[in-house]
Protein backbone atom coordinates (compact mmCIF):
# COMPACT_ATOMS: atom_id res chain seq x y z
CA UNK A 1 0.00 0.00 0.00
CA UNK A 2 1.64 3.64 -0.96
CA UNK A 3 0.86 6.42 1.12
CA UNK A 4 -1.36 9.25 -0.69
CA UNK A 5 -1.35 12.63 0.72
CA UNK A 6 -5.10 13.56 -0.38
CA UNK A 7 -7.36 14.40 2.62
CA UNK A 8 -10.41 12.77 2.95
CA UNK A 9 -12.74 15.02 5.28
CA UNK A 10 -15.04 13.14 8.40
CA UNK A 11 -17.81 11.10 6.97
CA UNK A 12 -20.01 11.92 10.17
CA UNK A 13 -23.81 12.35 9.37
CA UNK A 14 -24.08 14.08 12.85
CA UNK A 15 -22.53 17.37 14.12
CA UNK A 16 -19.89 17.01 16.53
CA UNK A 17 -18.65 19.72 18.40
CA UNK A 18 -14.98 20.50 17.73
CA UNK A 19 -14.48 21.84 21.32
CA UNK A 20 -15.95 21.62 24.44
CA UNK A 21 -15.65 22.47 27.94
CA UNK A 22 -17.58 19.12 29.69
CA UNK A 23 -16.08 16.67 27.61
CA UNK A 24 -13.63 14.92 25.51
CA UNK A 25 -14.09 16.13 21.39
CA UNK A 26 -11.43 15.92 19.19
CA UNK A 27 -10.58 14.30 15.77
CA UNK A 28 -7.90 11.19 14.26
CA UNK A 29 -6.73 10.75 10.81
CA UNK A 30 -5.79 7.23 9.68
CA UNK A 31 -4.84 5.52 6.16
CA UNK A 32 -7.67 3.98 4.70
CA UNK A 33 -7.35 1.02 2.18
CA UNK A 34 -6.54 2.95 -0.79
CA UNK A 35 -3.86 4.59 1.22
CA UNK A 36 -5.65 8.32 2.20
CA UNK A 37 -5.83 9.90 5.09
CA UNK A 38 -9.29 9.72 6.76
CA UNK A 39 -10.12 11.78 9.21
CA UNK A 40 -12.88 10.40 11.84
CA UNK A 41 -14.03 12.33 14.68
CA UNK A 42 -14.82 10.95 18.07
CA UNK A 43 -16.86 12.84 20.59
CA UNK A 44 -15.63 11.21 24.40
CA UNK A 45 -12.25 9.82 25.40
CA UNK A 46 -14.65 6.47 25.30
CA UNK A 47 -15.01 6.72 21.46
CA UNK A 48 -11.54 7.59 20.76
CA UNK A 49 -10.44 4.27 22.54
CA UNK A 50 -12.94 2.01 20.99
CA UNK A 51 -12.26 3.84 17.72
CA UNK A 52 -8.75 3.30 17.34
CA UNK A 53 -8.82 0.06 19.29
CA UNK A 54 -11.14 -1.01 16.46
CA UNK A 55 -9.30 0.50 13.75
CA UNK A 56 -5.80 -1.43 14.22
CA UNK A 57 -7.62 -5.46 15.05
CA UNK A 58 -6.24 -7.41 12.01
CA UNK A 59 -9.93 -8.34 10.43
CA UNK A 60 -11.35 -4.19 10.40
CA UNK A 61 -10.27 -2.23 6.92
CA UNK A 62 -12.86 0.61 7.86
CA UNK A 63 -14.27 2.51 10.95
CA UNK A 64 -17.38 5.45 10.34
CA UNK A 65 -18.34 7.73 12.97
CA UNK A 66 -21.92 9.03 13.14
CA UNK A 67 -23.63 6.87 10.54
CA UNK A 68 -26.61 7.91 8.81
CA UNK A 69 -29.31 7.52 11.43
CA UNK A 70 -31.74 4.83 11.25
CA UNK A 71 -35.40 5.64 12.29
CA UNK A 72 -36.62 3.00 15.38
CA UNK A 73 -39.72 3.06 17.08
CA UNK A 74 -39.40 2.30 20.85
CA UNK A 75 -41.63 3.48 23.49
CA UNK A 76 -43.41 5.86 21.48
CA UNK A 77 -46.16 6.45 18.42
CA UNK A 78 -43.79 7.91 16.19
CA UNK A 79 -40.01 6.50 14.99
CA UNK A 80 -37.09 8.74 15.81
CA UNK A 81 -33.74 8.36 14.52
CA UNK A 82 -31.09 6.53 16.03
CA UNK A 83 -27.21 7.12 14.98
CA UNK A 84 -24.66 4.75 15.69
CA UNK A 85 -21.12 5.94 16.93
CA UNK A 86 -19.42 3.65 14.77
CA UNK A 87 -19.56 1.14 12.17
CA UNK A 88 -16.80 -1.54 11.38
CA UNK A 89 -15.92 -2.72 7.97
CA UNK A 90 -14.35 -6.20 7.91
CA UNK A 91 -11.95 -7.09 5.68
CA UNK A 92 -14.73 -10.13 4.57
CA UNK A 93 -17.35 -7.25 3.94
CA UNK A 94 -19.01 -7.64 7.02
CA UNK A 95 -20.14 -4.43 9.05
CA UNK A 96 -20.54 -3.80 12.40
CA UNK A 97 -22.71 -0.56 14.65
CA UNK A 98 -21.32 -0.20 17.47
CA UNK A 99 -22.94 2.12 20.24
CA UNK A 100 -20.57 3.63 22.53
CA UNK A 101 -21.42 4.27 26.08
CA UNK A 102 -20.47 4.37 29.82
CA UNK A 103 -20.41 0.85 31.55
CA UNK A 104 -23.03 2.57 34.10
CA UNK A 105 -25.46 3.78 31.14
CA UNK A 106 -25.01 0.17 29.41
CA UNK A 107 -26.58 -1.32 32.30
CA UNK A 108 -29.88 0.59 32.53
CA UNK A 109 -33.14 -1.99 31.88
CA UNK A 110 -34.15 1.17 29.50
CA UNK A 111 -30.95 1.21 27.48
CA UNK A 112 -30.88 -2.13 27.00
CA UNK A 113 -34.42 -2.28 25.63
CA UNK A 114 -34.28 0.49 23.24
CA UNK A 115 -30.74 -1.25 22.02
CA UNK A 116 -32.80 -4.66 20.93
CA UNK A 117 -35.75 -2.32 18.95
CA UNK A 118 -32.45 -0.70 17.57
CA UNK A 119 -30.77 -3.71 16.52
CA UNK A 120 -34.00 -5.31 15.07
CA UNK A 121 -33.68 -2.52 12.89
CA UNK A 122 -29.97 -1.86 12.49
CA UNK A 123 -29.69 -5.64 10.89
CA UNK A 124 -31.88 -5.12 8.25
CA UNK A 125 -30.67 -1.84 7.23
CA UNK A 126 -27.34 -0.69 8.50
CA UNK A 127 -24.86 -3.74 9.30
CA UNK A 128 -24.45 -7.19 10.13
CA UNK A 129 -24.27 -7.04 13.59
CA UNK A 130 -24.68 -4.71 16.39
CA UNK A 131 -23.06 -4.35 19.98
CA UNK A 132 -22.16 -1.45 22.84
CA UNK A 133 -18.93 -1.23 23.87
CA UNK A 134 -17.95 0.24 26.98
CA UNK A 135 -14.99 0.77 28.80
CA UNK A 136 -14.58 -2.49 30.13
CA UNK A 137 -14.27 -3.47 26.36
CA UNK A 138 -11.00 -1.69 26.58
CA UNK A 139 -7.75 -3.41 26.86
CA UNK A 140 -5.05 -1.86 28.27
CA UNK A 141 -2.79 -3.25 25.87
CA UNK A 142 -4.35 -3.59 22.90
CA UNK A 143 -5.01 0.17 23.33
CA UNK A 144 -1.29 1.17 24.09
CA UNK A 145 -0.59 -1.14 20.66
CA UNK A 146 -3.00 0.41 18.59
CA UNK A 147 -1.62 4.13 19.62
CA UNK A 148 1.76 2.41 18.50
CA UNK A 149 0.32 1.04 15.21
CA UNK A 150 -1.27 4.63 14.43
CA UNK A 151 2.29 6.44 15.47
CA UNK A 152 3.21 3.74 12.59
CA UNK A 153 1.09 4.26 9.78
CA UNK A 154 2.68 6.39 7.78
CA UNK A 155 5.25 4.03 5.46
CA UNK A 156 8.93 5.30 5.00
CA UNK A 157 9.39 3.15 1.85
CA UNK A 158 12.81 2.53 2.24
CA UNK A 159 13.36 1.66 5.78
CA UNK A 160 10.27 -0.33 5.57
CA UNK A 161 11.75 -2.25 2.50
CA UNK A 162 15.22 -2.63 4.41
CA UNK A 163 13.94 -4.86 7.41
CA UNK A 164 11.29 -6.50 5.58
CA UNK A 165 15.04 -7.68 3.17
CA UNK A 166 16.78 -8.35 7.12
CA UNK A 167 13.88 -10.80 7.70
CA UNK A 168 15.93 -13.42 6.48
CA UNK A 169 17.96 -13.23 9.71
CA UNK A 170 15.10 -13.36 11.98
CA UNK A 171 15.81 -17.46 11.81
CA UNK A 172 14.81 -17.64 15.92
CA UNK A 173 12.53 -15.51 17.96
CA UNK A 174 14.50 -12.57 19.54
CA UNK A 175 13.51 -9.18 20.87
CA UNK A 176 12.85 -6.41 18.29
CA UNK A 177 16.21 -4.55 19.26
CA UNK A 178 18.33 -7.31 18.80
CA UNK A 179 16.71 -8.26 15.54
CA UNK A 180 17.55 -4.47 14.11
CA UNK A 181 21.26 -4.85 16.14
CA UNK A 182 21.97 -7.94 14.45
CA UNK A 183 20.80 -6.76 11.24
CA UNK A 184 23.19 -3.73 11.32
CA UNK A 185 19.67 -1.31 10.80
CA UNK A 186 19.52 0.10 14.19
CA UNK A 187 17.05 1.96 15.90
CA UNK A 188 15.85 3.80 13.36
CA UNK A 189 14.23 0.85 12.09
CA UNK A 190 12.02 0.68 15.07
CA UNK A 191 8.53 1.59 12.98
CA UNK A 192 9.19 -0.32 10.31
CA UNK A 193 9.03 -2.85 12.73
CA UNK A 194 5.76 -1.88 14.36
CA UNK A 195 4.17 -1.70 10.62
CA UNK A 196 5.55 -5.25 9.94
CA UNK A 197 4.01 -6.41 13.17
CA UNK A 198 0.58 -4.65 12.22
CA UNK A 199 0.40 -6.50 8.79
CA UNK A 200 1.40 -9.80 10.15
CA UNK A 201 4.44 -10.45 8.25
CA UNK A 202 5.85 -10.39 12.22
CA UNK A 203 4.21 -11.41 15.31
CA UNK A 204 4.79 -10.95 18.76
CA UNK A 205 4.83 -13.95 21.27
CA UNK A 206 3.46 -12.07 24.31
CA UNK A 207 0.31 -10.08 24.96
CA UNK A 208 2.38 -7.55 26.01
CA UNK A 209 2.53 -3.39 25.27
CA UNK A 210 5.21 -3.69 22.25
CA UNK A 211 8.80 -2.54 23.11
CA UNK A 212 12.04 -2.83 21.63
CA UNK A 213 12.61 -4.90 24.03
CA UNK A 214 9.37 -6.91 22.64
CA UNK A 215 10.33 -10.57 21.52
CA UNK A 216 9.45 -11.24 17.73
CA UNK A 217 9.37 -14.08 15.08
CA UNK A 218 8.26 -14.55 11.75
CA UNK A 219 4.35 -14.45 11.01
CA UNK A 220 1.84 -15.63 8.64
CA UNK A 221 1.75 -13.01 6.15
CA UNK A 222 5.30 -12.90 4.81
Amino acid sequence: MSFDDTYLHSRATRTILKKSPFHFVGQMTFLNANGKSQAMQYNSLLEYHVAICSRYRPDVVDVEEQIAPIMVRHGTVQATPYWFDLRLTHRNGQRTAISVKPQRKAERHVFRAKMEAVTRVATMEAANRVCVATERNVDPIELANAKLFHAARHPDPYMDEKVTAALDALTEPMSIRDFLGACGIGSTGFWSVIRLIHSGAVKVLAAERITPWTIIAHGENI
